[in-house]
């Protein structure tokens, strides 16, 4: 059975999508699992992105540009296995919150402003190179306890988080 995995962002270097492709790569060479990844969002390496994707794992990841609509986002989120999220310098990245809040495993660098709600109880969070990301997204897949549990903290979390709750974070 495939397992589909999510980016949701803007493609551009600053996200540090560069990794994306070299996690598939990774990934690919997994006996025991079918990796996918599902790309949304558009910008100015979409183009370079999509090239080494398919150069690195043939047919295993689709770009589906900019999704503006909310219910097919949370139609994503709802249908995605895990979520990858490879920006180490996030000033606060809301889409790895809302990706918790659909109930979805996270993978997140530690460091950033994704430390202020996530931790090792409700992600995983690993440095921000090829081999932590696809370790960190094989470990989600080999124990189930594991996973429920930090899906539940990753739940329990994002309800303490509303648009006011996330403002004054930033701001305050």
């Amino acid at each position: 059975t495939a397992k589909l995995l999510l980016y949701a962002g803007r493609i551009s270097p600053e996200k540090n999508v560069a990794l994306l492709p070299k996690i598939m790569e990774m990934l690919a060479n997994d006996s025991k699992n079918d990796f996918r990844l599902l790309i949304a969002g558009a910008g100015p390496n979409q183009d370079w992105v999509s090239a080494e994707c398919e150069k690195a794992a043939p047919g295993k990841v689709r770009m589906l540009g900019q999704v503006n609509n909310r219910e097919e986002l949370a139609d994503l989120f709802a249908n995605c296995n895990g979520f990858v999220h490879p920006n180490p310098r996030e000033p606060f990245g809301i889409t790895p919150l809302e990706a918790m809040a659909s109930g979805l495993p996270v993978v997140a660098p530690n460091s950033g402003g994704v430390l202020s709600y996530a931790n090792n109880e409700n992600a995983w969070l690993c440095e921000p190179d090829a081999k932590c990301f696809s370790e960190a997204i094989l470990d989600i897949f080999s124990d189930d306890a594991r996973r429920l549990s930090k899906i539940r903290c990753g739940l329990e979390t994002s309800k303490k988080y509303n648009w006011g709750t996330s403002i004054s974070s930033i701001f305050g």
